[in-house]
């Protein structure tokens, strides 16, 4: 499955990589090269942040059917399947959000909260020393792996 993401992101590897780190992580990449919002994603986010999580799975996967390389729609889609204890399919979204940006701060952290919750310390703690390199400087990732690494718990984030 996961040579399944690989495979159908890779035409926008290249060019995403590049633009997501300058811009908008909620936004795509339009055919043309611009920036555009995508309605689907910010609708998604914000019912997941009421704690709906079901309920954006359907937006997140409209996102995904129109900008498959969107690595924000891929990792939102983890964390719903996370929270709604699916963990087989969280750990495929985050791997297709890491295919698509393999220094995306919030993927390795969920998917690193992941591991703890698993009962997989080891990779958590890999993703851990990813997440050093991403962040150099700090980020509110790195800490949140670093407290759930350190204690062996699982943030609820």
């Amino acid at each position: 499955m996961r040579s399944f993401y690989k495979l159908s992101c890779i035409p926008f590897l290249a060019v995403l990589t590049f633009q997501l780190m300058a811009t908008d992580l909620r936004a795509a990449m339009s055919a043309s090269g611009e920036m555009i919002s995508v309605p689907e994603y910010l609708e998604a986010e914000q019912i997941v942040l009421s704690g709906n999580y079901e309920a954006a799975i359907p937006l997140l996967n409209q996102t995904l059917q129109k900008f498959p390389g969107h690595a924000n729609a891929w990792n939102l889609l983890g964390y719903t399947h996370r929270m709604t204890g699916k963990f087989d399919k969280a750990e495929q979204y985050y791997d297709g959000a890491l295919t698509v940006s393999p220094n995306h701060t919030g993927a390795l952290n969920y998917m690193g909260q992941l591991f703890i919750q698993t009962g997989r310390p080891d990779r958590a703690n890999d993703l851990l020393a990813r997440l050093q390199k991403a962040c150099p400087q700090g980020c509110a990732d790195l800490e949140h792996l670093k407290e759930a690494v350190a204690t062996g718990v699982a943030g609820k984030y």
